[in-house]
């Protein structure tokens, strides 16, 4: 299958074609017997016409130029794009460069909404082309820069923050880049700002200047036809005078006109210095009185603007205006200190990049796809239990005194300073804090170390999961890099203690954790925290003379709901909980309870993480894509 990259311009047109899994760059078509077609379409002898033969042997009927720029707002231009695309597609098919199962892949302006788009896609499937994807021009321009080995940029800077510029007949286009991939404020533009504006100026000054200019502006108003032939003649004109600025700073160039429509007019065109500069400093109507350079240059202040968080380090210039020298200083002026580069052959570059895009696009689906289908549920949560052995003890290291200092002591004291009346009440309120502690960021951040050293045993059985589908599908193994981190700012994996734990394991920890503090403060129905020195005496031979009345089950709710004077509450309770048997009880406790292969702790656990690293994944292999639309 062939990508065809159909760069249908306002000024020029080209068509590149790339095969699928070809290293070769994309290899531009002849359209009509020629590389870079004239965007010109009229009618001879009921058949349609393109470019060079619209109008040289004699002029079509119903010439018509520069009606892509008429698109947005000109109903009519839609037939006519339609008629050009049309008669592409006949020369084409005539040549053999083209078999059904081929998708064509079309540019637009950046500047474009969706909705443009979508009614120019709808053209464009009138006209003939099946399935066609429309992507912008400047999207295409980054790509062609990223892949093509004629420019040989360096990909380092291509990885940082490069702006393209793509300066074409009738739109003016930025694609923002950084890291090589699209930012927020992605693609942007100027729909109305091209070179084109040019070529009217100069055709507008000429007849000014004819002694024929009055009947010359009769013939234009009655012929669209001699009006596009004198417009692209201007075009011819500029295009050329500036190829030979390029060489000669005093170049002058000059040609004259036979317009025969009603009687014979000439109309002589010239450029040298002089004019090229008045040109594009004077005001004109169509930029509301500015001039085509200071339009230039306020687009490019504006974009130096939006991407002022990050300046690019390259600007990347395409289209066939951008050989203007006067624009490319602009470039160096407004962006100082960036690499500027002009392609070598601007006028194909869209094209290619256009092709570049249908297999990038292709390749890129079929990857995400392959990802899904490979990295499997199944063998993620094979991964996970391997290092579960390593994982536990952290867990229970960093719970066991969280859950003591942040929520056993802080209600203990209360207690014991007679803010809480009765054992029962510090039992419940020992339960509510440690609930809420496990469930907040304190138990988020005190755990993160834990989980990235076993997310990091993890990586690479995972990564070894990810780098052959790279290498099957030509996607550099840089772009699917794993970086497992605990979530937060600079974390990429969305997998913290709140994923881990859950509330239901919360309440089963916190459940385990309680029962032995109970145990140990409250053992024998309180007796533990008030049996201690001389008043601990007379309490103890109290509840033995209770319990020999009433029984021990008596004594422990007695206790329990007692509402006990603070004289009787003088233990050293923080010393207590801090106690290495303590400790060590509840450390056992939880590990017996988190440490099981089967624990509810243990499937969460390969379930949480299963789904988190899925999402992950599927986030990173979208992002291999350069989205810009």
């Amino acid at each position: 299958m062939q990508y065809i990259g159909f760069d249908l311009g306002d000024g020029e047109s080209a068509v590149a074609t790339f095969a699928q899994g070809s290293g070769i760059e994309p290899v531009v078509r002849p359209i009509a017997g020629s590389r870079s077609l004239l965007s010109a379409v009229g009618m001879q002898d009921g058949a349609i016409v393109v470019g060079e033969q619209a109008y040289t042997s004699s002029l079509a009927e119903n010439l018509s130029v520069r009606f892509k720029s008429r698109f947005t707002d000109d109903p009519r231009a839609a037939e006519t794009v339609a008629l050009f695309v049309r008669g592409v597609l006949r020369s084409l098919r005539d040549d053999g460069v083209f078999s059904d199962e081929d998708r064509f892949v079309v540019g637009c302006p950046a500047g474009w909404n969706a909705a443009t788009r979508a009614r120019y896609r709808d053209v464009l499937v009138r006209a003939g082309l099946h399935d066609p994807r429309v992507i912008s021009e400047s999207r295409a321009a980054f790509l062609y820069a990223k892949y093509a080995k004629t420019v040989a940029l360096d990909l380092d800077i291509l990885r940082q923050s490069a702006l393209v510029v793509d300066i074409g007949s009738s739109t003016l286009d930025f694609a923002y880049i950084v890291d090589g991939r699209e930012t927020g404020v992605g693609t942007f533009g100027d729909t109305h700002l091209g070179g084109g504006l040019l070529d009217a100026e100069i055709l507008r000054r000429a007849v000014a200047r004819s002694r024929d200019h009055a009947a010359i502006e009769r013939v234009f108003t009655q012929s669209r036809s001699w009006y596009s032939y004198c417009e692209i003649e201007a075009r011819r004109l500029k295009e050329e005078y500036y190829t030979q600025a390029a060489q000669t700073p005093d170049a002058s160039v000059k040609k004259q006109l036979r317009i025969c429509y009603d009687g014979t007019q000439k109309l002589p065109l010239q450029m040298d210095a002089h004019e090229a500069e008045a040109i594009v400093s004077e005001p004109m109507e169509a930029l509301q009185g500015q001039s085509f350079a200071q339009a230039l240059y306020q687009a490019l202040v504006n974009a130096r603007q939006i991407t002022q968080d990050e300046p690019p380090k390259l600007l990347l210039l395409t289209g066939g205006a951008s050989r203007m020298p006067f624009f490319q200083e602009q470039c160096r002026e407004v962006f100082d200190g960036a690499v500027v580069v002009v392609c070598n052959e601007p006028e194909f570059s869209i094209a290619k990049g256009l092709a570049y895009a249908g297999w990038v696009d292709d390749n890129l689906r079929a990857f995400r796809a392959a990802i899904r289908a490979e990295v499997t549920d199944a063998r993620v949560g094979a991964v996970a239990p391997a290092a579960f052995a390593e994982l536990v003890p952290g867990v229970v290291d960093v719970l066991c005194p969280l859950i003591v200092e942040e929520a056993a002591i802080p209600v203990a004291l209360q207690w014991k300073k007679g803010e809480i009346d009765t054992l029962r009440e510090m039992n419940n309120r020992i339960q509510r804090r440690a609930e809420r502690v496990l469930a907040s960021p304190m138990a988020e951040q005190a755990l993160a170390p834990v989980l990235e050293k076993w997310l990091a045993q993890l990586t690479p059985s995972l990564q070894a999961m990810v780098d052959p589908i790279c290498d099957r599908y030509h996607v550099p193994r840089d772009e699917m890099r794993l970086v497992l981190m605990q979530t937060g700012e600079t974390g990429d994996l969305r997998f913290g203690a709140k994923q881990l734990l859950g509330f239901s394991l919360i309440g089963i920890l916190v459940g385990v954790a309680l029962s032995v503090l109970v145990a140990l403060l409250c053992g024998g129905g309180g007796i533990a925290l008030i049996a201690t020195g001389p008043l601990g005496l007379v309490a103890g031979a109290a509840v033995g003379a209770v319990v020999a009345a009433l029984g021990w089950p008596a004594v422990t709710e007695m206790l329990l709901g007692a509402h006990l004077p603070r004289m009787m509450r003088l233990v050293n309770v923080e010393a207590r909980l801090r106690s290495e048997t303590t400790q060590r009880t509840l450390r056992d406790s939880l590990f017996r309870e988190l440490g099981g292969r089967n624990s509810e702790f243990s499937q969460k656990l390969v379930s949480a993480f299963t789904d988190a690293f899925q999402k992950y994944l599927a986030r990173i292999a979208q992002a291999a894509e350069v989205p810009i639309q």
